[in-house]
Parts: structure tokens; sequence; C-alpha cells
């Protein structure tokens, strides 16, 4: 049975689009005004879908503050064709499911999180409506939190993500995995936009995150 610290504790939200009617909106122009970031890949990350976290948008010479600020300096590493990997690292042996079913060692995520730090995405919304976000994570404390902004102006404040602790005794807390489907409601625009994703609270420190997902509601 899962200990008390790591009941569920997190809260859904529904955010709603503020500054701007949903008549009228330009597909065209918004990720890229002003912004130096351009999609990993060469293409914008699609919504609905699963947005790999390592796939965070790419700047100019690698530059801290433009698609990501992170603590520690980039480097190049094999998880990425940019010089600019940050905290990624693979999975390796021993990662697991809260179920306790072993994950595919191979599998790359965002790790050695602190607070304050971010990544942008450059995505696609292929229609207007409301997404339930989610995503796959590990963390180790309760009250753990994320927050979510779209350009321009939609944002999510912050999204509590609950623990994995507790759930496999003797696993490296950091190494148990939950995927989580409904995080947040977030209604979206259709067309491109850039997608900042920020570790919120303290309590995010360390915090792992695999992917993140978007849903149309029905």
């Amino acid at each position: 049975m899962r200990s008390y610290f790591a009941m569920r504790n997190y809260r859904r939200f529904f955010v709603l689009i503020t500054g701007f009617s949903m008549l009228g909106l330009s597909s065209v122009g918004w990720a890229g005004d002003g912004y130096a970031g351009v999609p990993y890949g060469g293409q914008p990350r699609q919504i609905p879908g699963i947005i790999q976290a390592e796939h965070y948008d790419v700047a100019p010479t690698n530059t801290d503050g433009i698609t990501f600020h992170y603590n520690r300096p980039a480097r190049k590493a094999a998880f990425r064709t940019t010089d600019d990997c940050i905290g990624l690292t693979r999975y390796g042996n021993g990662h697991v499911t809260i179920a306790g079913a072993p994950e595919d060692p191979d599998q790359v995520y965002l790790g050695y999180t602190h607070a304050g730090e971010w990544v942008k995405y450059s995505v696609h919304v292929a229609e207007p409506g409301i997404y339930l976000f989610g995503g796959k994570f590990a963390s180790a404390f309760t009250n753990a939190s994320i927050s979510v902004t779209f350009t321009p102006e939609i944002k999510t404040g912050p999204i509590t993500i609950p623990t994995t602790a507790g759930y496999r005794p003797g696993v490296e807390v950091y190494h148990v995995w939950e995927k989580l489907d409904d995080l947040a409601e977030i209604k979206l625009p259709a067309g491109d936009l850039v997608m900042t994703v920020k570790i919120e609270s303290e309590n995010a420190g360390g915090m792992n995150i695999d992917y993140l997902s978007f849903t149309k509601k029905p």
C-alpha cells in the first residue's frame, strides 16, 4: 500500500485565455515575434500529442536565457544533435513504473531540475479547444510544482506534480515514474505558439520529466 506522504496531492486547473478574443486570431507570427529560438529538428512539436522533454528549442550559439534557463553550463551529449544538453540523461537499468514494471533503459529524460529553471518549445496547435495537460514524471517531494505558459498570455500558474515516493520501497525515488493525463485543462487557440515549462517550487528540485502530453477534451 502506498504510504501517506505519497497520496495524490494535486489540483486540477482550468486555464482561460486572457487579453484577447478567440475570434480573429492569426496562426502566423506568434512564435516568431521577438523570439530567437527555433524548433528542435526544424519542426514545431504538435498539439495534441506527446512532447518529449529533451526536444526543447535551439538557441543561437546555445545561449542561456533564450530557449532554456539552467543553473549549470549546457554541454554536448548524445541526447541531442545540438551542443545544448541541460540535465538530460538516459534511464538506464533500474527505472520502474509506480506499478513496478521495468522501464525501457534507452529512454531519455530531463532531470537534475532546480526552482526557476525553464525550457521553451515551439508548438503547433491543430485545433482550438480545451486540452488536458499531463506528462510522465518522477518526483521525490510533495507539493512539487511546474507552470506552463503559452505566448502571448496563456498561463496555468503552479501545477502540483504528485510525488512518486512510497510506491516502490527499495527503488531510488527518482527512478520511479508515473504517467498523469489530467493535471490541468488549458484552453488554446489553433496556430503556432511558444510554450514555456518552468520549475516553480523548491520542492521540485531534482524532479525528472520524460514527456508532456496534450489531449483534446471531447
